[in-house]
């Protein structure tokens, strides 16, 4: 008998059991063969890559707080954030023609609506086509949302935010993936991987049916990614959940589940650092490009010199590709990355050295890469953050107020779902 389970070995099931750990029996049930969710180091390169989350968006408490204790520093992104357009290259620092008065109508808006609603009622005139093209390819690719449904009040939100400087966590996000694990063993957890949770039920106790085994508790935190959540009895993710808890799966299926596809490049050399290449695109050491290919977003590794490109899809135009094979993918970077440096497809075919595609959309026991806030997520999230009974709760990327969809929101669902138990709220 545990006093709390944990399904979930991501960054919200490793934080609420570190905290939990402390003065409560727990078990964390991970469904897949290594914990960490979307924190995933890819080991087959000549340096450490990382396939999911990647940055630290601004100065987030939790996640500095964290890093503080775990003795592990961050890096500064740097470098030139560059607009890539039938191959010639531009300093990102111009804003596009109605930019401002896209601000200003945003802040007008009085009702929530659809982002794609707002454009098409606020910007009816065909002046307006390129602007529209281009926030909602920003929406899409950065928020890895759907138009259609995704709030216009919360983007407001998100952008009167700011532009906040970003990090990379030092060595990686694995480095404190670890150091949450080994904070939980060393507290007494136990942590089972490749053991996926198939059902949930309560007689006397909670019940907890897993692939292998059926275990008891007294509480339980369902911290799987949203993905799971809004799976079918059809696909291999999904979790029979007990009728009454029917209202916060109901909630879960009203907040946007946004689709990613990540890609990895390790080339013989950083190409793109060359002073003959900087010098003949006249822009200094690159950091983002924003491109008008099929791959529309790749970054570099800059201040860093490790010869690592990595490509990034988001929205609806990755989840129409989730079937491709890496055969097809590899074709498409390729002659999206062509189009970019001006080089034939085979000269980036030989210098190429290692190429990983991580299909986040059709990753089982995850199903997407976070979440997205749609018209419904305000009052979804607001069912989800209460328990059912004081005994089974809810946590992730996708419940906090003001989520931000990003492993700090994951940490610090699991720090407030933990204390919630701990408060015996």
């Amino acid at each position: 008998m545990y006093d709390v389970i944990i399904i979930g070995g991501g960054a919200t099931g490793l934080m609420a059991a570190k905290i939990l750990s402390a003065n409560h029996k727990v078990l964390v049930l991970e469904a897949k063969d290594r914990l960490g969710g979307r924190i995933y180091p890819v080991n087959s390169f000549s340096f450490p890559a990382e396939g999911g989350a990647e940055f630290i968006h601004g100065n987030l408490k939790t996640t500095f707080g964290l890093l503080k204790e775990a003795h592990l520093n961050k890096e500064k992104i740097k470098g030139t954030f560059c607009k890539v357009e039938k191959g010639k290259w531009y300093a990102d620092n111009h804003l596009v023609p109605g930019w401002e008065l896209l601000i200003q109508r945003m802040k007008d808006c009085k009702k929530d609506v659809s982002i794609h609603d707002f454009l098409d009622i606020s910007f009816k005139e065909k002046k307006f086509d390129a602007l529209k093209k281009y926030f909602t390819k920003y929406i899409e690719g950065y928020d890895a949302a759907n138009p259609v449904n995704t709030s216009v009040f919360a983007i407001r939100k998100e952008m009167e935010a700011g532009d906040a400087p970003q990090y990379r966590p030092e060595p990686g996000y694995y480095s404190l993936a670890d150091y949450l694990k080994e904070a939980c063993v060393k507290n007494g957890a136990s942590i089972r991987i490749n053991e996926p949770v198939i059902k949930l039920s309560r007689n006397k106790n909670i019940e907890i049916f897993t692939s292998q085994k059926k275990y008891f508790c007294k509480k339980v935190i369902c911290a799987v990614p949203l993905g799971v959540l809004q799976s079918t009895q059809k696909q291999k993710s999904f979790i029979d959940f007990p009728d009454f808890l029917k209202g916060h799966l109901n909630a879960a299926k009203k907040i946007g589940n946004g689709p990613v596809i990540k890609f990895l490049l390790e080339f013989d050399k950083a190409f793109w650092f060359d002073k003959n290449f900087l010098k003949d695109k006249n822009i200094q050491a690159p950091s983002y490009l924003f491109t008008d290919t099929a791959i529309p977003t790749w970054w570099t590794q800059y201040p860093s010199q490790e010869p690592l490109l990595t490509g990034w899809i988001a929205g609806p135009s990755s989840y129409k590709m989730r079937n491709y094979s890496t055969k097809k993918f590899k074709q498409i970077v390729l002659e999206s990355l062509s189009l970019v440096f001006t080089l034939p497809v085979d000269d980036l075919q030989k210098r190429l050295k290692n190429f990983r595609v991580v299909n986040w959309i059709n990753q089982a026991y995850i199903l997407g890469g976070y979440s997205y806030p749609t018209l419904q997520t305000t009052k979804a999230r607001k069912i989800l953050q209460k328990p059912f009974d004081n005994a089974f709760y809810f946590a992730g990327e996708y419940v906090p107020k003001n989520s931000s969809s990003t492993v700090d929101a994951a940490l610090l669902s699991g720090k407030l779902v933990a204390e919630q138990i701990v408060k015996g709220n």
